[in-house]
């Protein structure tokens, strides 16, 4: 990768050469120079800098709509890989709760066979989600993103296209119809569950909002104060004590991301400023651990609350079949 410094002398070496035409320089850099914004690589992309920085960096870009959606149309080079509650990113788990994480050796085989790597050089992904009105095909993109992290990747080599597959569409940049072939390449990791938490860690800190410590639940307002019964939790309400911060607010209605400063509006609307960066703990919940994926992704990537945040995948569904719900 050239450095920004080279890439400066560069363009001026290019000012100083009459016979070196602004649309010759441009050639050069697309060819061989990394331009400088692609080396900006934050929790979201935009379609923009996506088409314009692909080609330039060691890249998976990952699609996760269904098989028949990526078949109509894709983005150049995106691998399908739909999110689906048995997929490689996700598995039944104990007493068939559903949407529980992977085994980690099928999912580093995985990532390996679709082109991911740590060495020699740490692969970057992108995921690709739909949108609709429920928000759940807008979860997609963080609940694999926190997959990855369990996998092992950094956070900082996975960001999430804005707006999804639509928002490149109503740019009117290039799609295709035409299936890569990823080029496998080994995957070696070690599986994160730092930020993990079970059953028994939520129970030990329902109503301690005093202390800094809150319980987020990301599901719809009729379904965490038990007017509406979702199908995968034996009863209505809530975890005791925790506050609700829908996940469908997090996004406009196109489907891309609301700024950092209503994210963190929405955040303190509900836990004031109990938590912080460097102060207190959340741990985010939802029905099945989707929703919640969304609250972590904001709170973590967006919002900077880093290990202050953890995430407790059994949800309600779990919570609900073992401890009582408050409404």
């Amino acid at each position: 990768m050239v450095s920004a410094l080279a890439l400066f002398r560069l363009s001026a070496i290019a000012g100083l050469i009459p016979s070196v035409t602004a649309a010759a320089f441009s050639k050069v850099e697309d060819r061989a120079i990394t331009p400088l914004t692609c080396l900006f690589f934050g929790e979201t992309v935009s379609p923009w800098w996506l088409n314009r920085c692909q080609k330039h960096l060691d890249m998976v870009v990952i699609d996760l709509r269904s098989a028949a959606e990526y078949a109509v149309s894709h983005i150049p080079g995106s691998i399908s890989a739909p999110f689906e509650p048995i997929s490689a990113w996700s598995q039944m788990g104990p007493g068939d709760l559903l949407l529980e994480l992977p085994e980690y050796n099928d999912l580093a085989a995985f990532l390996g066979s679709i082109g991911v790597s740590n060495s020699p050089s740490a692969t970057k992904i992108v995921l690709v989600n739909g949108v609709d009105p429920t928000g759940f095909s807008q979860a997609a993109s963080p609940r694999v993103a926190t997959t990855l992290r369990f996998a092992g990747l950094a956070e900082g080599r996975v960001a999430i296209l804005d707006g999804g597959h639509p928002a490149w569409v109503r740019e009117s940049l290039p799609v295709t119809t035409v299936v890569p072939v990823p080029v496998p390449r080994t995957f070696v990791s070690a599986p994160d569950r730092s930020f993990l938490v079970d059953i028994n860690y939520v129970a030990s800190k329902l109503n301690k909002n005093r202390q800094g410590i809150f319980i987020l639940d990301g599901r719809d307002p009729d379904v965490y104060n038990g007017t509406r019964l979702e199908e995968w939790a034996l009863k209505p309400g809530h975890i005791p004590s925790a506050k609700n911060l829908p996940t469908q607010n997090i996004w406009n209605p196109d489907g891309s991301f609301k700024s950092t400063f209503e994210l963190l509006a929405l955040l303190r609307q509900q836990i004031g400023y109990g938590a912080s960066r460097s102060y207190g703990e959340i741990i985010v919940s939802c029905g099945v651990g989707g929703f919640a994926s969304g609250l972590y992704w904001t709170l973590t990537r967006v919002l900077g609350f880093g290990d202050n945040v953890k995430f407790y995948d059994g949800s309600a569904q779990e919570w609900s079949r073992h401890f009582d719900m408050e409404l």
